[in-house]
């Protein structure tokens, strides 16, 4: 398979016999003819003319690079090397994302929201489909959105169909997944592999947005009567993502009161926001003794 090969059509273009006379067959397609669909312990990334899996393919080459193709590509490549399938050593061109994450986290087994991605030209008509797998509401957001930007609750078809359509976004990735009914969100920091610090933000307007960059409202919880289960998965979610100072943010569905992770952020505010003290006092303490552990060791 092919990425941006440089054909008028996609498909099946190339049929060529190798040296002991076996046939294959290279298939060509754009980045925008990629879809992704994530759920816990459950990821699939297929090419949308045919519906075949990408893992199906012997091997995926990307020939060129045009947008969205690096946000796009940590994804792809994480799925393959989840699948066994050759890599396609996309690291030095590849974006980390929202996608990203959710992918090698469901890949782990870590209880993620369901999340689909679809390209912008089957988005616009993919309203009942969505609605069927992520049920009402469910959320619309950027993939790369912080702090609560670009961050919709999608009730009806209208309302989808106005943040589709609008001219603003039309350059904009976006993920949809599914809406947990919850009572807020936290925001758990993780210095070095402890958890020094577990925030709560709900908003008191009726908004399913917590950031307090949006209005949210932050309390401040004992880390040592917190949930250990959601202690655990969000001190494994920043292993994951390779991060050493991380700001996880996971969500408790208020009726089945399963844990979520939703996005893990490699540069947490620490010196600024709520409670601003209390994390430059954690992290401090996480420096000293990083540093005190690098002397003993040298």
């Amino acid at each position: 398979m092919v990425v941006n090969g440089e054909v008028f059509q996609p498909g099946y273009a190339v049929s060529a016999g190798l040296e002991l006379g076996d046939e294959f067959k290279i298939f060509f397609c754009g980045i925008e003819d990629i879809a992704f669909s994530i759920e816990t312990d459950r990821t699939r990334v297929y090419e949308t003319i045919g519906g075949r899996d990408l893992a199906e393919f012997g091997l995926v080459q990307v020939a060129s690079y045009p947008r969205p193709t690096a946000t796009l590509l940590s994804s792809v490549s994480a799925y393959l090397e989840h699948r066994k399938r050759p890599p396609i050593k996309a690291a030095a061109i590849s974006a980390p994302t929202k996608l990203y994450q959710l992918m090698v986290l469901a890949q782990h087994r870590l209880p993620v929201p369901a999340t689909f991605y679809l390209p912008r030209k089957l988005l616009h008509g993919s309203f009942p489909q969505l609605a069927d797998r992520l049920g009402l509401p469910f959320i619309l957001k950027a993939m790369n959105g912080q702090g609560g930007r670009l961050n919709f609750l999608i009730k009806t078809e209208i309302d989808f169909l106005r943040y589709v359509e609008d001219p603003a976004h039309a350059k904009t990735a976006l993920l949809a997944q599914k809406f947990i009914p919850n009572n807020g969100t936290f925001r758990i920091l993780v210095f070095g592999g402890d958890v020094p610090i577990v925030m709560h933000r709900c908003n008191t307007d009726g908004s399913h947005l917590t950031n307090t960059q949006q209005g949210g409202h932050a309390t401040l919880f004992d880390v040592e009567t917190f949930d250990t289960e959601a202690l655990e998965m969000t001190v494994r979610a920043a292993e994951l993502m390779g991060c050493e100072v991380a700001g996880v943010n996971v969500v408790q569905d208020r009726e089945t009161r399963q844990w979520y992770l939703l996005e893990v952020s490699s540069s947490p505010a620490i010196g600024s926001g709520a409670f601003a003290e209390e994390k430059t006092r954690a992290f401090s303490f996480y420096l000293r003794t990083k540093l005190s552990d690098a002397r003993v060791n040298s």
